[in-house]
């Protein structure tokens, strides 16, 4: 079965009791995320199962690709001047290594811009597709346990297979994801239409590849088929001397910028 289709079949599930409907959740969070005294900020690590996020029936429609009771780990990023009265975005991460954790020289953006990053651990390139997606569509329901978001700003980003596995997850829950930031890497839907283009079309997509980057080509025929297929809110930047790596902080931020920023081209 492929990909997308594996996830349109559970859909309907994930929304039923999804990030966006926390309030149906039964579970409380686990012991190492936000303490009872107030949300937590800074830089931290929370654990959860499926069933813990999405209750126990909904799990079980993931039970084929995440065992229910499986604990996954995340890396969190929170502004230190997050408060309740200012809903923050989310920038959840797609990491091609076993590491989740946001690069030390972009924690002032998400001050910034008061984003909150999050990051599965153990999500690397060796593991399937379809687990990745899963713990990039739970993420959002990990914040929400905790702290109040803005959904007009839930973002994914990755880079390199990450970036790819990325550009999957964009292209099938545009409704949940509203932009998308691909560091070199990135994949297009080829002749199997998403069935929410209307959505991406609204949405907000940056492709980052640098001059000595091995994916450069790649990255840019999957901005130029984003292009051809009408997706007019894309950006390609490709950054001088920048070889296979996750950009700079100042490129970064302009890709922040452009995904918070509709109508301004």
């Amino acid at each position: 079965m492929k990909l997308l289709s594996l996830f349109v079949l559970l859909s309907p599930v994930f929304f039923a009791q999804s990030a966006f409907s926390s309030n149906e959740q039964d579970s409380e969070p686990v012991e190492n995320s936000a303490p009872a005294t107030g949300p937590r900020s800074g830089e931290f690590q929370a654990s959860f199962t499926v069933t813990e996020l999405l209750g126990a029936r909904s799990a079980q429609y993931y039970a084929s690709i995440i065992p229910a009771d499986e604990l996954i780990e995340w890396e969190i990023y929170v502004p230190e001047g997050y408060q309740h009265e200012r809903p923050a975005g989310v920038l959840v991460y797609i990491s091609p290594s076993q590491k989740g954790s946001i690069p030390k020289q972009w924690k002032s953006l998400m001050d910034a811009h008061n984003l909150i990053w999050i990051g599965a651990n153990r999500s690397g390139n060796r593991v399937l597709v379809p687990r990745r997606m899963v713990y990039a569509l739970t993420a959002v329901a990990v914040i929400e346990k905790n702290y109040k978001i803005d959904g007009e700003r839930v973002y994914l980003t990755g880079f390199s297979g990450g970036g790819k596995a990325a550009s999957i997850v964009s292209a099938q829950y545009p409704q949940i994801f509203k932009g998308a930031i691909f560091n070199c890497g990135a994949s297009f839907w080829g002749s199997e239409t998403p069935e929410r283009l209307e959505q991406i079309m609204i949405n907000r997509y940056v492709f980052i590849t640098g001059t000595y980057d091995q994916a450069l080509e790649p990255t840019k025929k999957v901005f130029r088929a984003y292009e051809r297929a009408g997706v007019e809110h894309s950006k390609l930047m490709v950054i001088r001397n920048m070889t296979h790596s996750n950009p700079k902080r100042k490129h970064f931020e302009k890709a922040i910028e452009f995904l918070d920023a509709p109508g301004s081209e």
